[in-house]
């Protein structure tokens, strides 16, 4: 049984991008999305800072980002420096996109998302506490700055898609 944790995201696990292009979150990752006022998952999916991958999370870690901004914009005016609240927010969210889950738990990424994870193949999924990134397998395979583990699994998969299993 898996453990239930809110906004909190830890793990890996792996999934396909189905025939529609739709990515199906893994239930230890799906499960730790809050439910919104509706009984809804919303995740909130962008581009990671550094990273050739998705960065992913619920409400409450995106309430939580946009309050971090008010407050730096609150500290710069008591010492008063120059603060863009809208630079800010464009630095922070310009690529972030809300998604509500379907019952099986997979959305369907916009256009900007599809640069980070393809129309195909498949996905990893890795938890890093407040949220987590989705990568699309041929990217990680060859990102020098992922985790080797990572990459070792990515590599093995593309050595492998399209054969059939035995």
């Amino acid at each position: 049984m898996a453990v239930v944790t809110p906004g909190r995201y830890s793990g890996t696990n792996f999934a396909a991008i189905d025939g529609k292009g739709r990515i199906a979150v893994p239930s230890q990752f799906r499960n730790n999305v809050p439910l919104n006022a509706d009984g809804q998952r919303v995740l909130w999916v962008g581009f990671h800072e550094k990273l050739p991958c998705l960065v992913a999370y619920g409400q409450d870690q995106y309430d939580r980002l946009s309050d971090e901004i008010e407050r730096d914009r609150d500290t710069a005016l008591t010492r008063n420096l120059d603060f863009d609240e809208d630079e800010a927010f464009k630095k922070r969210f310009s690529y972030t996109e809300a998604y509500t889950l379907d019952d099986s738990g997979r959305f369907l990424p916009n256009f900007t998302a599809r640069d980070r994870v393809g129309e195909a193949g498949a996905t990893a999924f890795v938890g890093s506490g407040r949220r987590f990134e989705i990568w699309w397998l041929p990217t990680l395979a060859e990102c020098a700055e992922a985790d080797p583990v990572l990459r070792r699994l990515a590599g093995a998969w593309e050595e492998t898609k399209g054969k059939a299993r035995k």
